[in-house]
């Protein structure tokens, strides 16, 4: 899904405002990121876990989710996903929406709040699979008015005035700048020692802020990482196993093994060969 661990660039489609895409992907891992883009994930098969703003969901076929612009957010499924994901720019929103800076969308539970509007939005989300599928003459303009009737009842029923408060948008602040470093860095030994300093807090403060707002350590995040990266490079590049996994920031392969079947349900070889 996402090509950065920590802000995203979004590439909109050369045909439309937006981002728009269909993907099918195994095992999916996107390590915690942020862009300004509203984010919307429309699962059509499989099963796939969220994490954002310090919560957990799973979506199953047939859920869709919205990620707000600029908060920290992941994505990991163990089996086959596929999906609509729609990334909106801010600045396409705000000409409509004045007051979008001040707004926040529901992240979920919209049948819940409005069972009706609830399922004129999956109809929707419905029909744009169907039409940026076909891309027949014209489907941009379907798609756009598809995708407008949505946010209509986004912004309608399921929107609030957020609530931010000083503390709250250091700490956001802060890991964000984590966040980068582990992106500028994680081919290098990182220390929790050098996380903290960064984030201006002691290690132990530090340790729990972190597992708080991102659902894991600040260690396993740093390998969530490396594990992204390596499992892109096996499927693009001939290099050794042993040469992907040292470039990557490994250094032990028993626990790469280890950690890489956890993730994707294979061994690093058994990918390679295709089973």
């Amino acid at each position: 899904m996402a090509e950065q661990y920590t802000y995203e660039i979004v590439q909109l489609d050369p045909n439309l405002p937006i981002r728009c895409n269909l993907y099918q992907v195994q095992s999916q891992l996107s390590p915690s990121h942020w862009h300004e883009h509203l984010e919307i994930i429309y699962l059509l098969e499989g099963q796939l876990q969220i994490y954002c703003d310090e919560e957990e969901y799973t979506l199953e076929a047939g859920d869709f989710f919205v990620v707000n612009s600029n908060k920290i957010h992941g994505t990991r499924s163990s089996g086959e996903v596929y999906s609509l994901l729609l990334q909106i720019p801010f600045s396409y929103l705000e000409v409509y929406l004045p007051n979008l800076a001040k707004l926040e969308f529901v992240q979920n539970h919209f049948r819940e709040q409005n069972e009706k509007c609830y399922r004129r939005m999956l109809q929707l989300l419905e029909q744009l699979v169907t039409i940026y599928g076909e891309k027949e003459m014209g489907y941009q303009l379907l798609v756009m008015a598809r995708l407008n009737e949505f946010l209509n009842l986004l912004y309608r029923d399921f929107s609030y005035v957020k609530q931010v408060s000083d503390a709250d948008s250091r700490q956001t602040a802060r890991l964000k700048e984590v966040l980068q470093y582990v992106a500028d860095h994680y081919k290098e030994p990182i220390s929790l020692k050098d996380a903290a300093g960064i984030a201006s807090l002691n290690q132990e403060y530090f340790c729990r802020v972190f597992k708080r707002a991102m659902g894991v350590t600040f260690l396993e995040y740093v390998n969530l990482v490396r594990l992204t990266q390596i499992h892109r490079e096996l499927r693009k590049s001939e290099e050794s196993i042993l040469c992907i996994m040292e470039n990557n920031g490994f250094t032990n392969y028993k626990v790469f093994n280890r950690m890489f079947k956890e993730q994707y349900g294979m061994t690093p070889s058994q990918m390679r060969k295709g089973k």
